[in-house]
C-alpha cells in the first residue's frame, strides 16, 4: 500500500485480497453464493470457514483471490455483503 498526502493508505491494484466474510452459521447457503459471486467477477476461489463464533452462531469464511482493479473491488464487496445471511466483509 501506498498513502497519499492526506489521503491515508492507497490500495494498489492488482491486489491479492484474502478476505474475510462473516455469515450466519445457521444459512447454509452462503459458502455457495460466495462462490457464485466471484465466479460472476471470473474468480474461482472456494470460501474456506476459518473461524466459528463463541456461541456457533456466526461462521468467518475466508478467500483468496487477486482484483484487477478498484471498480471490481467495490462491485466484489457489494455482491457479498449483499448475499443473505452474510454479516460483514472484510
Amino acid at each position: 500500500m501506498m498513502a497519499g498526502p492526506g489521503t491515508g493508505p492507497q490500495l494498489e491494484f492488482p491486489l491479492d485480497w484474502q478476505g474475510r466474510i462473516v455469515a450466519r452459521a445457521d444459512a447454509p447457503a452462503v459458502p455457495m453464493q460466495i462462490g457464485q459471486a466471484l465466479q460472476a467477477f471470473g474468480m474461482a476461489a472456494e470460501p474456506v470457514p476459518v473461524n466459528r463464533s463463541s456461541q456457533g452462531r456466526y461462521v468467518t469464511y475466508g478467500v483468496r483471490v487477486t482484483i484487477p482493479d478498484r471498480l471490481t473491488w467495490q462491485q466484489l464487496g457489494y455482491a457479498l455483503s449483499r448475499i443473505d445471511g452474510v454479516r460483514s466483509v472484510f
